[in-house]
């Protein structure tokens, strides 16, 4: 059997998902509405507020779908004494490296615990479209199987705290382009050009991007929690100038993908 806690939007649907692969699921959150919600969706068992009523004798691998490190912690500290069983534990929150490597280092001795947070929002988790950035044990057949049944892609990092960097880097780029967009945006209404004749220009152009596209609808919130995870790790985070070295830094990021310059 396979617990999933937090059946919020990524927990939720991708416990749903895997009722639908044809997993045993069991669905835990704390909070009864979600709880209810989630057994009518999916079909599947599920409880909160006690693990001790988890049906431990059949659990053999854990999703952690919660929002915050300290949670996390809450829940590893919960299983420990809910039981002994050996578990592989998927961590699907996204931390900061810190974060992360501090809470790989909590496990058990009994316990296989993977840094696997996801791209990819509430409708990747609902058909196992993911991206999932992996760091860990070198998985079994059985955790291979898992991973596909969740994930589009599986990207696989060699050390704890890289997964959280390749997530908080993604979605910092992310919001650099949310926020180039909106200013484009807003420039052109300032300037007379309706804000909708440009989206649609920038939809069929060189300007196009994903969030030109989605821009009214993404979830920024979301976005604008990883930057400050991203921003606490590092200190800093790079400012976007046109007035400065533009072409340096495009150049060197080409060479750090490979490209010699002519």
């Amino acid at each position: 059997m396979h617990l999933v806690i937090g059946l919020g939007p990524i927990g939720g649907n991708l416990g749903t998902h895997l009722a639908e692969k044809r997993r045993e699921v069991y669905g835990y959150d704390l909070d009864p509405a979600r709880v209810a919600e989630w057994a009518q969706e999916s079909g599947s068992p599920s409880s909160g507020s006690d693990l001790a009523a988890v049906p431990w004798d059949a659990v053999t691998s854990v999703n952690i779908a919660v929002r915050l490190a300290d949670q996390v912690e809450a829940v590893l500290r919960g299983l420990n004494d809910a039981t002994g069983r050996p578990l592989s534990i998927f961590v699907n929150t996204t931390l900061t490296p810190t974060d992360a490597r501090r809470i790989a280092a909590l496990g058990n001795d009994n316990w296989r615990i993977f840094e696997s947070p996801v791209s990819g929002g509430p409708a990747g988790a609902r058909h196992g479209t993911m991206s999932v950035f992996l760091a860990g044990p070198a998985p079994t057949d059985d955790e291979e199987r898992l991973l596909a049944d969740q994930a589009g892609h599986v990207f696989r990092l060699s050390e704890y705290g890289q997964p959280a960097m390749v997530k908080l880097l993604n979605n910092a780029l992310a919001t650099y382009n949310l926020t180039a967009t909106a200013q484009i945006l807003n420039l052109a209404d300032a300037h007379g050009v309706p804000a909708g004749k440009l989206a649609e220009v920038l939809a069929v152009s060189t300007g196009q991007s994903w969030m030109s596209d989605n821009i009214k609808d993404v979830a920024y919130d979301l976005l604008l929690k990883d930057v400050g995870l991203l921003r606490t790790e590092l200190q800093h985070l790079p400012v976007t100038d046109l007035d400065g070295d533009v072409e340096g830094q495009i150049l060197a990021a080409r060479e750090a993908l490979g490209v010699r310059a002519k």
